[in-house]
């Protein structure tokens, strides 16, 4: 899908313009997959990826310069790519264990480096135009099962329910990610100034600001996350039903969830945060045909 937008204000000679403006999304598919399926699916067919991407355009000038822009110099231009790789897989009969790795990359064409004039006591920046990319990427994986539990209600409570079902599923997940600030990766530059006080300070700047779809974060990131997601249903004798019983679920979704933050200094530990979902339901009236 693209747009395009121009907006202009004839009192002060201003234009706004953005041409493209062009998103692009490929729905998840399966790279590895046979067309055609002969004996056991192999490891490698279980990978499965999509894509999205965004191209922007855009400049905000007078009108008589318009014609004269530089589409790298004067216009704020990007794109970006995204593509989440997956892929879910059995361990020992009643586990899955998921990994996924989603990279997305960033395409500039200016790049500022800054640094300290000590005679002049004043930042100095210079800008590059080029062609740049901006990536990171966070990888992650996942190991659930899921546990069953049948309860038959006593005789004295009625013959009316017939059975209680109660679904836990366990999760416990790893995700991390490197330090994208670190020098290797170039997207942060670095300076020594004297403060006005005398001392000698550093300075971290981002090589790529204002872009339109930001830089990669500060810092490394790890954490370690558990879950317990719960679903109670009960089967109750119908007779409106053709099989004579219908299920309700008594809970739809309870979960408890907390994680463990390894890259953090203290205060590893997060608050537990609790949901619950539960459906209502009411017996339909005479009249009600639906």
């Amino acid at each position: 899908s693209s747009t395009a937008n121009l907006s202009q204000n004839m009192r002060y000679s201003s234009i706004a313009m953005t041409l493209p403006d062009l998103n692009i999304s490929i729905s998840r598919f399966y790279p590895f997959r046979r067309k055609k399926m002969v004996g056991d699916e192999k490891w490698y067919e279980k990978i499965a990826m999509s894509y999205t991407g965004h191209i922007s355009n855009s400049i905000n000038t007078k009108e008589n310069k318009l014609m004269h822009s530089s589409l790298i110099k004067d216009w704020r231009n990007g794109m970006r790519h995204s593509i989440p790789i997956s892929a879910t897989f059995p361990l020992f009969t009643y586990f899955n264990i998921t990994p996924n790795i989603t990279i997305t990359d960033r395409m500039y064409t200016q790049k500022v480096r800054r640094q300290w004039d000590p005679q002049a006591s004043a930042e100095v920046m210079d800008t590059t135009y080029s062609f740049y990319n901006v990536w990171d990427f966070n990888a992650s994986v996942s190991l659930d099962t899921k546990i069953y539990g049948f309860f038959q209600p006593l005789p004295f409570l009625g013959d009316k329910v017939k059975m209680i079902r109660h679904v836990m599923t366990p999760t416990i997940s790893f995700s991390a990610s490197p330090d994208f600030s670190s020098p290797w990766f170039g997207y942060y530059g670095q300076y020594e100034y004297t403060d006005r006080q005398g001392q000698r300070q550093q300075r971290k700047y981002s090589m790529f600001p204002g872009g339109l779809f930001g830089v990669p974060g500060q810092g490394k990131t790890g954490m370690v996350s558990f879950s317990l997601a719960n679903n109670v249903e009960m089967k109750v004798k119908s007779d409106n039903d053709s099989i004579g019983e219908k299920k309700i679920s008594l809970i739809e979704n309870l979960s408890i969830s907390q994680s463990y933050n390894l890259a953090a200094d203290s205060l590893k530990w997060s608050d537990i945060n609790t949901s619950i979902l539960c459906l209502l339901y009411t017996s339909p009236s005479p009249r009600d045909t639906r």
